[in-house]
């Protein structure tokens, strides 16, 4: 058996430690590889703290509402204060399990923020790398450990909810959309239509614009043109350009569509724009009293 963790405090506690001194605290952290030994836990009467567990590898074996269950990898628990903690984990299935206590008076809040709750995310090598840091940071306590303690939990606490969302919304799963985004972003002034975005995503036009708009919240177009005036807002900013150039920078062949769209989207026409931006960086001059 591997077993690594981090603390805290120096002092240890089979029942754990609560303080609702703090708004949010993480007590300890770990992670428990089986190789050659089984291992069981009993804690009828719980702990006074909260615990999360990610099954990462393998299995383990769980009281759960008065039966037993069997959870497999990818895997969350959450155990509440006082509340029976009773499993175990055998050798020959392979468990790899990642663990947290954590603490504070603020705990219910954030559970509901993240809708914390048994659940299954799958596996994913990202909460995996994060649990390892905390451990790491809880046993070095380097200045400020506290603190990066607490951003690397509230970050698990994110992923698996957006892990726990993905596959509750096949729509928010599709990975080709981010990368569509992402390529949208470093290529906006190349020759993009709603079919090359669509073709890129590998998705029909008309699926393609659904879940783009569904994901997104604009259309795809409009996401891209929005993305364009921005960039040319930066560029007019810091360039003494003329704007017809600035309109083929961000991909816009035509300087009048650009114009269009530029106001559509900004409320005011690129030159207008421009001129706002002239007067605004004119040093004034007042008059001696």
């Amino acid at each position: 058996m591997i077993n690594v963790s981090g603390h805290l405090r120096n002092e240890r506690r089979v029942t754990g430690f609560a303080d609702d001194s703090v708004s949010l605290s993480v007590n300890c952290c770990g992670m428990q590889v089986f190789k050659t030994k089984d291992y069981s836990q009993n804690r009828f009467a719980g702990r006074v703290d909260y615990q999360l567990i990610y099954v990462y590898k393998g299995a383990g074996h769980y009281w759960l509402n008065n039966e037993r269950k069997v959870l497999g990898a990818g895997n969350i628990l959450l155990f509440r204060p006082k509340e029976p903690q009773i499993y175990s984990y055998y050798a020959n299935e392979h468990p790899e399990i990642y663990w947290i206590h954590f603490t504070g008076n603020n705990c219910k809040n954030i559970i509901e923020k993240y809708n914390l709750h048994n659940c299954y995310i799958g596996e994913h090598t990202m909460l995996k790398t994060l649990f390892q840091e905390t451990i790491i940071e809880l046993q070095l306590k380097k200045p400020f450990f506290e603190d990066v303690v607490l951003c690397n939990f509230l970050q698990i606490l994110a992923v698996i909810a957006r892990y726990h969302q993905q596959i509750l919304s096949p729509l928010g799963n599709d990975f080709s959309i981010d990368r569509l985004i992402m390529q949208l972003n470093q290529r906006y002034k190349d020759n993009w239509n709603v079919a090359s975005m669509a073709e890129y995503c590998k998705l029909s036009v008309g699926y393609f614009s659904h879940i783009f708009k569904k994901r997104i919240g604009v259309s795809p177009m409009r996401y891209l043109n929005e993305l364009r005036v921005e960039k040319a807002k930066e560029l007019i900013a810091t360039n003494a350009m003329k704007l017809s150039d600035i309109a083929s920078m961000v991909g816009f062949s035509d300087p009048l569509y650009f114009s269009r769209v530029f106001k559509k989207t900004a409320g005011i026409p690129p030159k207008e724009f421009q001129q706002s931006l002239l007067t605004s960086n004119t040093p004034k001059w007042w008059p001696d009293k």
